[in-house]
């Protein structure tokens, strides 16, 4: 979840109790242009997410595990989605991000902060055989960040409070006057002195082998934890933001997951993700039969 996930009313007055211990400011320059769309959809929250998405290929039984018994997966949407994935494996989905310039009618109110999502898509939570859901149990998130957190709780997430290196860049390359380019992230909770989970990409000639289309998919499915209510969270790929000069950069790089966010320490190598830069408006604690179809 973001931190635009309480209602609009709950966000304007946690912003006040969170203004004495967060910034307004970021303390490190973001790579990111500004909030392409708030004055566009003046009353509702928006802003922006920079940083990888990368599709890791899980076993099937090990998905069926993990995710609540009492919900389907459509196998099929996601097969039909990923032309040529391996058989018998599932998508888990890793989002490393930024939530940069977040707030409404165009005016930031709410310091960035940083977040890797750990998420279960093609959920079939309604019961209905073909409407879409995220799943996700977990979110590590900038531990300064109150709203934040307290707006992941509201959907019954566990919410882990976490440092990042790098600080708020989750986006650019790195070392590029060394001939090299390289995104990496490494998240660090208060219970642990090594990173519990560590992404490391370079990028690829073109995006593939899985279809742009397959990430507008997976980021515009409602998410949910304990299933009472759904966040979603509408994604833009035709701003500014993500066309032309700035269009999504295909990856390829290894990322690991510290338990209990998967049940053992997992690493996998080789996995193909997109770098990329989205606008996004978020409708908050939706009863989840209203997103049905979507």
């Amino acid at each position: 979840m973001h931190l635009s996930n309480f209602p609009v009313a709950c966000l304007l007055s946690a912003i006040a109790l969170a203004v004495p211990t967060t910034s307004l400011s970021s303390p490190t320059q973001v790579d990111s242009a500004p909030n392409p769309i708030g004055t566009l959809y003046p009353t509702d929250v928006t802003g922006t997410i920079n940083g990888t998405i990368a599709v890791v290929p899980i076993p099937y039984s090990l998905a069926r595990e993990l995710i609540p018994s009492q919900y389907g997966i459509l196998k099929k949407a996601y097969k039909s989605a990923l032309p040529g994935f391996p058989h018998d494996m599932y998508p888990l989905i890793v989002r490393s991000i930024l939530d940069h310039d977040v707030g409404l009618n165009g005016t930031q109110l709410i310091p960035d902060f940083q977040s890797v999502h750990i998420f279960y898509p093609f959920v079939d939570l309604l019961g209905d055989g073909y409407s879409s859901f995220a799943y996700g149990k977990y979110l590590i998130l900038t531990g300064t960040n109150t709203v934040a957190i307290g707006g992941s709780e509201a959907y019954g997430q566990i919410a882990i409070p976490a440092t990042f290196k790098p600080e708020n860049n989750s986006y650019a390359f790195s070392h590029p006057s060394r001939g090299g380019q390289e995104i990496y992230l490494n998240a660090y909770t208060n219970e642990s002195d090594s990173a519990v989970v560590t992404t490391k990409f370079k990028p690829l000639p073109s995006v593939g082998p899985w279809p742009l289309e397959f990430y507008v998919n997976v980021t515009n499915q409602p998410i949910f934890a304990d299933g009472v209510k759904c966040d979603q969270q509408i994604t833009f790929f035709n701003t500014t933001l993500s066309t032309g000069v700035n269009e999504p950069v295909g990856i390829i790089g290894d990322i690991s997951i510290s338990a209990p966010y998967l049940p053992s320490d997992s690493t996998f190598r080789n996995v193909f993700g997109l770098k990329l830069d989205v606008a996004f408006l978020e409708n908050n604690l939706l009863e989840c039969p209203s997103l049905k179809g979507l």
